[in-house]
Order: C-alpha cells, then structure tokens, then sequence
C-alpha cells in the first residue's frame, strides 16, 4: 500500500507534482520558443549595426537567446520522457541542468542591462558614427561599415548622424572625396541610402546648402538608432530574466516529483 499511499509517485500528491510539472514546463517551454524567436528577430535586424558601435555587447545577447533557449527547450523535452517513464537520475538531471540554464539566461540579461547603461553614458555612439562615416564608409577593407551605413539608413529613413545639418557631413566623406566620376558626370553628394526608392539620380546630386525641395530623408540617424536599440535589447534583457525565473518552477516541481519515485 506504501506505493499507493498519498506521498507517493501514484498518491493523490504524486499525480498533483506530475500535473504541475507538466503545466509550468510547458508554459516554460512557450516562453523559451518566444524568446528563441525575438532573439533571432534581434539578430537578424540589429546585428549589421554592431559595427557602428563596438563593443557590440547587445549581439552577444541575442546569440544567448538563441543558443542557451534551445538547450532549455530540449531538456524540457527530454525531461517530459524521464517523468512519464518515472526515471529518477534523469529528472534530477533536468532540474540541475534548468539551473545551470537560468544562470546563462540571466547572465544574458544582466549583459543587456549592462550595454543599455553603456549606450546611455558611456559609448560615445555620435562619435563612433561620425568616424565611421567620414573614414570608412565606401572602403573596399571595410565592407561591414559601408553595409551597416546603407542598411541604416534605409530602413530608419535617415541621413548622416545628428544635427539640423547632420548629412551634409557626407561631403567631408573620404567616400565622397574618392568617389570617381565617368565623362561630365557630376560627383555623388550623398551614397542612394540617403534617398527614397526612385529618386536616387535626382537626390545624390542635390546641393549639400538646403534639402528643401530635395527628396532626400530630413531626419539623422543618431537619435532614432539610439533609442531603437535601448528599446529592443531592454525587452530582450526583460525576456530573458523572465523566462530563467520560469526555468525553475517546472524544474521543482520535477525535482519533488522525483523524490516520490520508489525506484
């Protein structure tokens, strides 16, 4: 009767831990999907910029999103199979290993606390993008810069880095300094990035005194790069201490449940 009693694997108690196992692991298991997805959101749209603002700390937190949410996933799976076959060594094993998965997953959000205080008080960003701009822009050594440029650009709809006048910064450019011209042509004033899709002959040829009654993007681009990059690496920081507290819950529960096994 002791393997029936109520504290037991089969016991009203037992059945209880196993529900609740089963509960909060799989809700763990759906927050982990959506911090794996935000963090290669985060990635895939952010990573390119890094190399306007090294250290590039807010990229090594989206690869610990993605890696260290996988291996939760896949442990909360296999530990789903140890409960139902009632395997003891293999659930204390997923309760150690949740642990050890908090402890990266928050250290991934304490480094994204970390960068946004950096970005806010310490990272001379304007500075990084003004020597970016003016020095390496359009170099053949430097590919990235000049991806991150267009890139950046393109999709904030901006122009140079800060300022009233902040684009007129692409005529003291080495970019434009170099930028070889064919016959009579007229030399670029601004890379096509500066301008909206179908007006790019008439607006890299504009003066560089006034964009009024030019196509090109009026807004800089220091400001609304700055304060997207706050934004999504502080929801990226909130996701992950989240979801490693969540981490625990199943892992407990587990860990009680295994106590009960007599095996």
């Amino acid at each position: 009767m002791g393997s029936f009693s109520r504290w037991s694997a089969y016991g009203s108690g037992g059945r209880c831990l196993r529900l609740l196992y089963l509960s909060t692991n799989l809700l763990s298991v759906m927050l982990a999907c959506a911090v794996f997805v935000y963090g290669c959101w985060m990635y895939h749209n952010y990573s390119e910029y890094a190399e306007l603002l090294a250290p590039s700390l807010y990229v090594d937190v989206s690869r610990i999103m993605i890696v260290v949410t996988l291996l939760a996933i896949f442990n909360s799976v296999i530990s789903t199979y140890g409960v139902f076959k009632e395997l003891r060594c293999m659930i204390y094993s997923f309760s150690i290993a949740s642990v050890i998965i908090f402890i990266m997953l928050f250290i991934g959000g304490v480094m994204g606390f970390v960068f946004q205080y950096k970005l806010r008080h310490q990272i001379p960003l304007d500075m990084k993008m003004y020597t970016s701009l003016r020095e390496l822009y359009g170099n053949e050594e430097w590919p990235d810069v000049t991806k991150a440029w267009d890139s950046l650009q393109t999709n904030f709809q901006c122009c140079g880095v800060n300022g009233t006048d902040g684009w007129t910064i692409w005529g003291q450019s080495k970019w434009h300094m170099h930028f070889k011209v064919e016959g009579n042509a007229e030399k670029a004033k601004m890379p096509d990035s500066c301008c909206p899709i179908g007006s790019e002959e008439h607006c890299r040829n504009s003066h560089l005194t006034s964009i009024e009654g030019t196509p090109i993007f009026s807004k800089t681009c220091y400001k609304p790069l700055k304060e997207r990059l706050l934004f999504v690496v502080n929801t990226a920081s909130w996701l992950s201490i989240v979801e490693s507290g969540v981490l625990l819950i199943p892992a407990l529960f587990a860990a009680m449940y295994a106590r009960l096994i007599k095996k």
